[in-house]
């Protein structure tokens, strides 16, 4: 019996291994179950020596499906002369949103990123990509490209793709993040010009792209918004999940013997997390003997770090740098309660909220948006308003309470393997047949 013939994808994406950081994991993970569902997976990525990562992460070479074929190319990467101009070694998160808008160098550089480099300083990877992309699919017959951003840039690249090769290739866009409607547009300073410019590129990708994937209910809602010329069903909702492959190392491991409430990833000063801080403040008062521990790994703002060490103490408080994936699996199974904090009104719904549903272990959430609604599904934890310090301390007192009695934490592990890699890539095979 004759086996059956694989169709070809071709993945574009900037944020590879060795690059580190929440971007990476989706299509890490996706091209690796895709390729056991009888897909040839192709990935084109930037060379590593010529990219501008705000996180490297080494280890994570060891996680690409070795059937993955891997292409990379030369680009030209403004960002790499950043730090020559303002005076800072590395390469800010997100582009240039994490800039202090203060000093007038920072301000030459975000004005400069913003009506310059249009959709973003990735922009220089444009033809080195595309050149490179029409020749894999010409080499390997390649019916299908997949485009994910941020950085947006890689759209524009999946845009010229697809108006060169018309009906031949489909394009499907993966939006992880929002456009023009990202949290932090506003601190790039664009000018009339690269406004209008952005709108326009966002809404030409939307239109002309055959089928659209985006990471939560409210991502969708804010394309809809962009064009009448597309329907909701053109908008495809997979979020991100996690790889069961990841836990096995650390499936037997306990939580600390502290009482020990942690956040993994990044924090920067307009998460709005005061009350989250109050609340744990409070609990340490009520509990003056408890053995209470706050840890964060990550990038965490030097202003919310002095917040933080305020209001909790500075014996109650550890900061650790950024780590390995791996590690930060580890950091994640050793304690009783993860937060989750997302910026306010932005319909974000980090990765990380996924592995925190594998690790077993009780979360809570800051903010009642798309989040809010998968930890209630899977009973993972509990969602607060910014408004609610009352409700979150007697959350907390309760979980105390639990681990004082050695209560151990369950959620509904039925709805979290819904949750997993390997689910979501069937339901990207699942677009995919439908072209």
């Amino acid at each position: 019996m004759p086996t059956e013939k694989k169709e070809k994808i071709l993945v574009i994406t900037y944020y590879w291994p060795p690059s580190g950081g929440a971007g990476v994991q989706r299509w890490l993970k996706l091209t690796k179950y895709l390729s056991k569902l009888n897909f040839e997976t192709h990935v084109l990525t930037v060379d590593p020596e010529k990219a501008s990562y705000f996180q490297r992460d080494e280890s994570l070479l060891k996680d690409i499906d070795p059937s993955v074929s891997v292409h990379h190319t030369n680009s030209f990467e403004p960002l790499n002369i950043y730090g020559s101009i303002v005076g800072k070694k590395k390469v800010p998160t997100a582009g240039f949103s994490n800039i202090d808008v203060q000093t007038w160098k920072s301000k030459l550089v975000a004005k400069i990123r913003s009506n310059l480099f249009i959709p973003d300083p990735r922009i220089g990877w444009k033809k080195y990509a595309i050149k490179r992309a029409l020749n894999i699919i010409k080499q390997e017959n390649i019916t299908h490209i997949i485009t994910t951003s941020p950085p947006h840039s890689v759209q524009v690249i999946g845009l010229e793709l697809k108006r060169k090769l018309g009906e031949s290739i489909n394009w499907i866009v993966d939006f992880r993040d929002p456009w023009t409607d990202i949290y932090y547009y506003h601190l790039l300073q664009n000018s009339n010009y690269s406004h209008k410019k952005n709108m326009q590129l966002e809404k030409e990708v939307l239109e002309t792209a055959d089928q659209i994937i985006t990471v939560s209910e409210g991502f969708k809602s804010l394309f809809l918004k962009k064009t009448d010329s597309i329907s909701a069903d053109k908008i495809n909702v997979i979020s991100n999940a996690y790889d069961s492959d990841d836990f096995e190392e650390t499936k037997n491991d306990q939580p600390s013997d502290s009482f020990l409430i942690s956040y993994i990833g990044t924090v920067a000063d307009n998460y709005n997390v005061e009350m989250l801080f109050n609340a744990l403040s409070r609990l340490i008062t009520i509990n003056p003997d408890a053995p209470i521990q706050f840890k964060a790994t990550g990038i965490i703002s030097d202003n919310l770090k002095q917040l933080i060490i305020e209001k909790l103490g500075k014996e109650h408080v550890t900061f650790h740098a950024p780590v390995p994936h791996q590690f930060a699996i580890r950091a994640m199974r050793e304690a009783h309660i993860l937060l989750l904090l997302i910026p306010p009104k932005t319909g974000i719904v980090p990765g990380k909220t996924f592995e925190y549903m594998a690790s077993g272990r009780r979360i809570i959430c800051l903010g009642k948006e798309d989040s809010a609604h998968i930890i209630e599904t899977c009973q993972a934890g509990a969602s607060f308003d910014r408004n609610e310090e009352d409700k979150l301390v007697a959350y907390l007192q309760n979980s105390l309470d639990d681990f004082k009695q050695q209560i151990p934490f369950k959620n509904n592990t039925a709805e979290v393997v819904k949750y997993a890699w390997d689910y979501k890539a069937k339901q990207i095979t699942t677009l995919l047949k439908q072209k």
